[in-house]
């Protein structure tokens, strides 16, 4: 039976019945109910009639209990009334633990943050946890057997299309259809004002494919630390370390008068997050597993980047230094810092892209009671250098999650999902169980427990929060960073972020996020992006492990027009001239 049709049914008979048996996949796609026409959720039922129907029915949604503005978007944050349900359906949430071996034998489920957030809201979740290397592979098979679970962490992403034609297609539901359901999350977007999320989180005016992670406190994440303790024996503080020069400078004395084997780490795809380290040459170095490299403008003309003479230049000087054995070799198994974790701590590298929140766990685990790690500001070719490209500071986070066209029971998954955007939601996923995760301390502040900074079985804290408190890297919450650095010590490590701010930044070679392919140009797209992907990833990593000579650049960029990269520019460009003609 149809949403709508059990809503109605509701309704009519004013009855407490289980809206629906659970949310699992049903083969066909059922067609989601038009809330647009009716964002009040107001069917002509009587006031009392309705008082009563609220007091009986075993949810607590929020629909038509909240002003909105014309567009039917809260004008305010809506607090819930618990538990959300007292059903016994049953949601199913794909996501991902990146600690996998510290799932105990009672299931993730049943893990303190996890039960207790089920305890809350009355809403019955099993988590299925594919590991971080198999999810592409688990999504395609889900796929194939056209059985998607209801909430999916990044399913948009690994569905690799667009949020229209994952709606359009039957795949995802459209949650702009349910905004009477989400009253925070839209409320958030809108309050914000800011066009990065805007036009991040609308595909179109009225598509929306996902729930998106928003920071309640931005600021920039990730960047590149050094041993400080290391640069003390040099002579040298953060403030001396400032352009490419000063840093192979740096590596150079590392490795020759510190002994150190490999004093700086990369990733197998370059970079962590794009930009990042290749800001001096406003460009970004990240291979990108997930389809074609970033785009970026240049007088009103769109550009790949590892293509262009910025990003030879760049790979250049890479490949430079890792020929001098300057960077670990083996960058190609390294998807993150937890796999490099031994070199980390036990002295063998020095400069490395992290997270500050990480430094205290990789303090604590570093045999020597000297260590000690700090961040440098983003690497320039020459002091004083105005970057341009891939350094606004983001709103966002990681986490995004879809709802699958099939789950039964829409409204409650959508509900579930927009409780972590209240207030409540927000503090409770957040900081996670009190005694767990955090305590009070003497003066009445939040601050971790031992069992998060000291984790009986050797898990870093910032790891451990992943576990015992919402996943930012995953879940879409409305997401506080304060959690990662209350611990004595941890305001300094939060401050080191504020080096990674560009003041001024205008971001002149960033491409608006509203510019978008149509369906059209993203469908010629696809012939040609496969294997093109490949091509520059493989030879751009190439050229970086000096398997391939730099002599070779100019063969590396025809091979890739051979195969219809100026097609694919073509596309781009197109679609780009479109969009400011919107704009007129």
């Amino acid at each position: 039976m149809k949403t709508k049709q059990i809503l109605s049914l509701l309704l009519a008979v004013l009855l407490v019945v289980a809206m629906f048996a659970g949310c699992s996949n049903k083969g066909d796609t059922p067609k989601n109910p038009d809330t647009t026409q009716n964002p009040s959720g107001n069917t002509g039922t009587q006031t009392g009639d309705k008082d009563k129907e609220e007091e009986n029915s075993p949810y607590k949604f929020a629909a038509g209990k909240f002003e909105t503005d014309e567009d039917g978007i809260a004008l305010a944050p809506y607090d819930y009334e618990l538990p959300i349900s007292t059903t016994d359906e049953v949601l199913t949430y794909w996501n991902t633990c990146w600690t996998p071996q510290y799932i105990p034998d009672s299931g993730f489920s049943k893990m303190p943050y996890q039960a207790e957030l089920e305890d809350m809201t009355g809403v019955h979740v099993e988590y299925m946890c594919p590991s971080a290397e198999t999810r592409s592979e688990n999504f395609a098979v889900m796929i194939a057997a056209n059985d998607l679970p209801d909430i999916m962490s990044s399913g948009l992403t690994f569905y690799g299309k667009s949020a229209k034609d994952a709606i359009e297609e039957g795949w995802f539901a459209n949650i702009w259809d349910y905004r009477e359901y989400a009253p925070n999350f839209f409320y958030q977007v809108k309050t914000l004002d800011d066009d990065t999320v805007t036009n991040t989180v609308f595909y179109e005016k009225d598509i929306v494919g996902w729930f998106y992670g928003i920071l309640t406190d931005p600021t920039p994440t990730t960047g590149w630390c050094v041993r400080e303790d290391f640069l003390a024996e040099l002579g040298l503080t953060w403030e001396d370390i400032v352009t490419y020069d000063d840093i192979h400078n740096m590596l150079v004395r590392f490795k020759n008068e510190l002994g150190i084997q490999w004093p700086m780490e990369v990733f197998k795809t370059l970079e962590m997050v794009p930009g990042y380290f290749a800001s001096g040459y406003n460009t970004a170095v990240l291979l990108n597993a997930y389809g074609l490299p970033y785009t970026k403008l240049i007088d009103g003309k769109i550009q790949f980047t590892l293509t262009t003479e910025d990003d030879k230049a760049a790979i250049t000087m890479l490949a430079g230094w890792f020929k001098e054995g300057l960077i670990d070799p083996g960058w190609p198994g390294y998807a993150g810092n937890n796999e490099m974790v031994n070199q980390i701590t036990n002295g063998e590298t020095a400069y490395v892209s992290m997270t500050p929140s990480q430094i205290n766990d990789y303090i604590t685990q570093t045999p020597d009671p000297d260590a000690s790690w700090t961040s440098l500001t983003r690497p320039v070719l020459y002091k004083g250098q105005e970057l341009k490209y891939g350094q606004k500071l983001s709103y966002l986070t990681y986490g995004t999650e879809s709802l699958s066209a099939t789950c039964e029971n829409l409204p409650l998954a959508v509900t579930w999902c927009d409780w972590f955007y209240s207030q409540e939601g927000s503090e409770y996923s957040s900081w996670g169980p009190q005694g767990v995760v955090w305590d009070y301390d003497e003066d009445g502040q939040k601050t971790l427990t031992d069992f998060i900074l000291h984790h009986p079985e050797g898990m870093g804290a910032q790891w451990a929060l992943l576990m015992y408190s919402a996943n930012n890297l995953g879940d879409a919450t409305l997401f506080s960073q304060a959690r990662s650095y209350a611990y004595p010590g941890g305001r300094e490590l939060l401050e080191m972020t504020q080096r990674w701010v560009i003041d001024g930044y205008k971001g002149e070679y960033d491409v608006p996020t509203g510019f978008r392919l149509s369906d059209e140009e993203s469908e010629e797209l696809n012939t040609y992006s496969g294997d093109l992907s490949t091509y520059i990833n493989e030879n751009y990593a190439a050229f970086f492990a000096g398997e391939k000579p730099l002599s070779e650049w100019d063969s590396y960029i025809e091979g890739m027009y051979s195969m219809g990269m100026q097609n694919v520019l073509d596309l781009y460009q197109s679609a780009y001239d479109a969009y400011l003609a919107s704009k007129e």
